[in-house]
């Protein structure tokens, strides 16, 4: 029988982290920092993991300084590594970690019954792939099960949608379908329905998840961060001068440069001297590098590529606020780092960045029956607002970085599991177990 955890006593977790490696962002550092933060307050945390990063996580492991009750299981089978390799060949990209997230899916229980014969986990826990679309298999082990922080049910307004290429048209349609479609969708359906809790980045992922388990979904971070431990910068950033703009990330269509370069030559017909520093790269950088040109742009923002986070941070330091008008971002990797920095976010009333980003800390512009022109205007006017006084900048930089401490990790993690053991305490799972031995079974 499932055996119940005491009450605000330590859990055993079997975690479910297909994408988890140390030193990495994205979904690997998502994966690891939840495992490691599990662990570090007092759980005992058995991850299931692909193998690609094997040998970086035997390299940590080997050095000691991991917490006590930590384990790894490394799984893949066959037939997903070689969908992977086949998926590769035939040019799949990206497309293809999703399908071999899917086929490992399907292998994972297996795995886990043949493995964990004699095992009692207090819950099992599906960490990454971090989306909404078909997320785990697992809960078929008869385990409390909880998903997320899952996204990806965030969408773009179709009348924001005119700023969009041919190709992100099509993209974002297919996407809305396949969106939709998971409420008919049988391997989320079943993952909802077994899941003890579901936590989700977005209100908008709650809603694209059947509503008949919306009583389940809970509004929570996916992100953290560590770097508080560091000094913040010393303000002010500027002592006269334009004002400094920076955008961090891919070039992509759905990001809203292409919004967010209009705003910009917006605000300096309106008077603002401003400068735009754009970090990264991706396929829409030839578009926005044209759209900059016709603006008449060209001395304006400054393209630096990717550069060592060592570099970023000392970007972040130097500017007055981040620029990051995104149509469809569940969470907001910049946006925190952004904070850590103490820099201002200004942003779009849509997805993660607006979830993360108040009046104490940026500026979100309002895009409900609103359209292109107007959201460029609303975006102009903020930067015009930002430039206006430097006291206001200020006491947005303060608030960037108070609210960057809302996000460390060792609390993002207390808090979902401590949510966690009050719903195990208080909803009465229906008794259910499978294995767990104090070791895998080889």
């Amino acid at each position: 029988m499932w055996r119940g955890c005491k009450a605000g006593g330590p859990m055993k977790i079997l975690m479910s982290a297909f994408a988890c490696c140390p030193g990495k962002g994205s979904e690997e550092g998502v994966g690891w920092n939840w495992a490691v933060q599990a662990a570090s307050q007092g759980h005992e945390v058995a991850v299931l993991t692909q193998t690609c990063d094997r040998r970086a996580i035997e390299a940590e492991i080997a050095k000691g300084q991991l917490p006590e009750g930590l384990s790894f299981d490394f799984l893949m089978p066959a037939w997903p590594a070689a969908l992977r390799k086949v998926s590769l060949k035939l040019g799949m990209g990206g497309m293809s970690d999703h399908l071999t997230h899917l086929a490992w899916q399907f292998a994972a229980p297996g795995h886990v019954r043949k493995h964990y014969r004699q095992a009692d986990f207090d819950i099992v826990h599906h960490i990454t792939y971090g989306g909404i679309r078909h997320p785990t298999l697992l809960g078929r082990l008869a385990l409390p099960l909880v998903l997320g922080p899952l996204g990806g049910g965030e969408r773009a307004p179709y009348r924001l949608r005119r700023s969009y290429h041919w190709r992100g048209w099509l993209y974002d349609l297919l996407r809305d379908i396949h969106t939709w479609s998971l409420k008919l969708d049988p391997i989320t359906r079943l993952a909802c329905a077994d899941a003890l809790a579901i936590y989700v980045e977005t209100p908008q992922s709650k809603s694209a998840l059947p509503r008949r388990h919306h009583h389940k979904i809970s509004v929570h971070t996916e992100i953290g961060t560590h770097q508080l431990n560091s000094p913040p910068p010393s303000p002010p950033r500027r002592a006269g001068g334009p004002l400094r703009l920076i955008y961090a990330g891919r070039f992509l269509y759905w990001k809203g440069m292409n919004m967010g370069l209009r705003a910009v030559a917006e605000a300096r017909a309106r008077g603002v001297d401003v400068r735009l520093t754009m970090v990264g790269s991706g396929p829409d950088e030839g578009a926005w590098r044209r759209l900059a040109g016709e603006l008449g742009l060209g001395d304006t923002v400054d393209w630096r590529g990717w550069v060592p986070q060592s570099e970023l941070i000392e970007l972040y330091r130097s500017h007055d606020a981040l620029l990051f008008p995104s149509l469809h971002d569940s969470s907001g990797n910049v946006v925190l780092e952004a904070f850590v920095n103490a820099v201002p976010v200004i942003c779009l009333d849509l997805g993660g960045p607006a979830e993360m980003t108040d009046a104490s800390c940026g500026m979100v512009v309002p895009v409900e029956g609103r359209s292109v022109e107007d959201c460029v205007g609303g975006l102009a006017g903020a930067i015009e607002a930002m430039n206006a006084s430097a006291d206001f900048r200020e006491r947005l930089s303060r608030g960037a970085r108070a609210q960057a401490r809302r996000y460390r990790w060792a609390d993002v993690v207390r808090a979902l599991y401590g949510d966690v053991e009050h719903r195990l305490r208080n909803e009465a799972p229906v008794p259910r177990r499978v294995p767990r031995p104090l070791q895998l079974e080889q």
